[in-house]
């Protein structure tokens, strides 16, 4: 058994061979070995291999090309397969044919890009070598548009788009220009870890679909440490269903640790599981209920296309009660005595529940909800008389209202009202809610509350181009320029980020830097109400489900760049490059720290409580870690007092020079 045939049999790959060993195989028995892996083939898809391969073969014997050639090579992340891959010199080739078309569409190229992104960004032996995407459609003319054969930083040529004939040319072109004499181990890139990161929103679809998430982190540690929490999670929840038990459990992490995908996947792992173990994900973040909700129903569409009205609907509901709304849901459960279905609650960003006050307000002084949120969902879900489990994500340093009451309330209610109910937590929650009045020796104290190692989440998965991103942001924030720097040296090659005092310089880039299905948006402060002079108005409301769904030219898309969302729109989910505009909301005092502003009215008013002046610190950095791969920090020119006292240059000068000092570099001088 030969290297090519060995690693068909992973399932990875339907066929592999070296270029002059395919050109001599039969065609016949290559169609075999894909038929083999493939459950359901059609004549309609047995016609296509057949041309497909035969016309590569008479085109790859032509040029006289050596390497590896690779048929439906498996993406885990999309769940799709790549038609062809070839691997010449140092450079993969992504092929992806479009039989027998004749026009080249906006919506397979998007394809063909997607599967390069995902190869060069999360196939490790990929990360230095040039990746090309080709998008083929067979029997179109040849494309008219001039076609650059210029990459992008990361090594990733720009699509082509070439017909059965003009590809091999084309591949030969890209090979003299970029190929490398060194040859790709077939072996060793064949195996190689594949650990793509999805977005929150791709996570949710996958879990929704396949009810799994697997392999989701950039790295090995990432991925383990995933998994030992879900294993330690699973383990409390049979602990309680077979002794009758309550539990609640407290997930910590770093920022973009994974804490929601965990959240996500044990709601998806129980769908299957009977109405016993019934679990609903609950989240006080209204934008992200809605669009975690438009995106699982999106990915179910086609599916039932051709089903019923009812099934349609029945689906619509299946998803509106897995992902909910905490405010509905207390709503719902709050004015009666009945039981929940659900014998699991997961609870998203559980450090931002309301306070009594807060509560009272919120429905209208309702004597039945004026209480805590944790007092009140621990009364709902404590009518279970055998067992429950409530899973509290909790996030640091992402407060951005006021009557968020923290964590020390849930341990409170648990600990004083709710006395047959058990806690299992992580030491390093109390560093996680250290701004918050939390009493340790309540915790310490109670034999019912657990320490487990296991539920914090130590490594970042959301950047998986840098996974110290988040630490860059926290020293920006805090004042520690020396750190900053040191750190933005250290990630500024793999993760971009730049400074600049245009704004259509920095909307220019963002939108260069987006391929494929990627997005980019504008951010800014809900604060910053003195960027209007820019052309930036902050509104109080966007179609969020438009912002991250909708395609590019949708002008209710975040890559049209015309809609901006705040800190309150964009919490708790991601976009790939980000424009982040600074306002003089947060400035420099005497060139040494923060200060702290609100607009109202005509003038800048000082913010003086320590409580607001966090908040707003936090609002930046929501907003300063939403990008994925990259991002600009707008700031103004500002003008002369005279003109305009609300947007002195001072204001804008002294933040612009406080970022350069963290390390950033201007993004003019990138351009030139």
């Amino acid at each position: 058994m030969n290297k090519y045939t060995f690693s068909t049999q992973s399932g990875k790959a339907y066929y592999c061979n070296s270029i002059p060993g395919f050109i001599r195989d039969k065609s016949e028995s290559i169609i075999g070995q894909l038929v083999k892996h493939s459950f359901e083939v059609n004549k309609e898809q047995s016609d296509a291999w057949d041309n497909q391969i035969s016309e590569l073969q008479n085109r790859l014997e032509e040029s006289g090309m050596e390497g590896d050639i690779i048929f439906e090579y498996d993406i885990v992340r999309l769940g799709k397969r790549i038609d062809v891959i070839l691997l010449i010199r140092h450079m993969v080739f992504s092929l992806e044919f479009k039989n027998g078309k004749n026009a080249f569409v906006a919506q397979d190229a998007q394809q063909a890009e997607d599967y390069a992104i995902d190869i060069k960004n999360f196939h490790k032996e990929s990360e230095d070598l040039y990746v090309c995407p080709i998008l083929i459609a067979t029997d179109a003319p040849q494309y008219k548009k001039e076609q650059l054969l210029e990459c992008y930083p990361d090594k990733q040529i720009f699509l082509q788009r070439e017909n059965i004939e003009t590809f091999t040319p084309k591949v030969a072109q890209i090979v003299a220009k970029y190929g490398e004499d060194k040859e790709i181990d077939f072996e060793k890139w064949f195996n190689s870890p594949y650990h793509p990161t999805p977005t929150i929103i791709a996570a949710a679809v996958e879990a929704y679909t396949s009810h799994d998430i697997s392999q989701i982190a950039q790295s090995e540690a990432g991925q383990e440490n995933i998994d030992k929490c879900e294993k330690r999670i699973n383990e409390i929840v049979e602990y309680a269903r077979n002794n009758k038990k309550k539990c609640v459990c407290f997930v910590t992490g770093v920022p973009g640790a994974g804490k929601t995908l965990v959240g996500l996947d044990v709601v998806a792992k129980n769908l299957n599981k009977g109405k016993e173990n019934l679990s609903v994900y609950l989240s006080g973040n209204g934008p992200l209920v809605e669009v975690l909700r438009e995106a699982l129903k999106q990915s179910v569409k086609e599916k039932l296309r051709r089903e019923s009205k009812e099934t349609k609907r029945e689906t619509e509901v299946a998803i509106n009660a897995l992902i909910q709304s905490s405010y509905a849901f207390k709503n719902d459960n709050a004015r009666n005595h009945n039981v929940t279905p659900e014998h699991i609650m997961i609870f998203d960003e559980a450090q931002r529940v309301w306070n009594q006050e807060k509560m009272s307000r919120k429905h209208n002084k309702d004597d039945l909800l004026s209480v805590s949120e944790p007092s009140l969902l621990y009364r709902i879900m404590d009518r279970h008389k055998d067992w429950a489990v409530m899973i509290c994500l909790v996030g640091l340093g992402q407060d951005i209202y006021d009557g968020e009451v923290g964590i020390n309330e849930w341990f409170r209610c648990g600990i004083s009202e709710y006395k047959n109910w058990e806690m299992f937590y992580s030491a390093e929650i109390f560093s996680q809610v250290e701004d918050k009045e939390i009493d340790f020796a309540m915790i310490k104290g109670c034999s019912r509350c657990h320490e487990v190692t296991e539920l914090h989440l130590k490594t970042s998965i959301r950047s998986f181009r840098a996974d110290k991103q988040s630490k860059f942001v926290d020293y920006l924030l805090d004042n520690s320029p020396e750190n900053a720097k040191e750190v933005y040296d250290e990630i500024v090659k793999r993760y971009p980020i730049y400074v600049t005092r245009d704004i259509d310089v920095a909307k220019k880039w963002a939108k260069k830097q987006v391929r494929g299905s990627q997005r980019c948006g504008v951010l800014a402060c809900s604060s910053a109400q003195r960027l209007k002079p820019e052309g930036i108005y902050v509104p109080t409301e966007i179609d969020v489900k438009n912002w991250f769904l909708a395609p590019t030219t949708d002008l209710r898309s975040s890559n049209m760049m015309e809609v901006v969302a705040s800190e309150f729109k964009v919490q708790g989910l991601e976009i790939d490059w980000a424009v982040v505009c600074w306002d003089a909301d947060l400035r420099r005092k005497n060139r040494e720290e923060w200060d702290y502003y609100n607009f109202r009215g005509t003038r800048w008013m000082h913010r003086n409580k320590g409580e607001q002046q966090r908040y707003l610190v936090n609002s930046y950095r929501v907003l300063l870690t939403r990008a994925r791969q990259g991002m600009v920090i707008f700031v103004p020119k500002g003008v002369d007092e005279e003109e305009d006292y609300t947007r002195k240059r001072q204001f804008y000068d002294d933040i612009y020079e406080y970022l350069l000092k963290c390390g950033l570099k201007p993004l003019d001088n990138i351009l030139e």
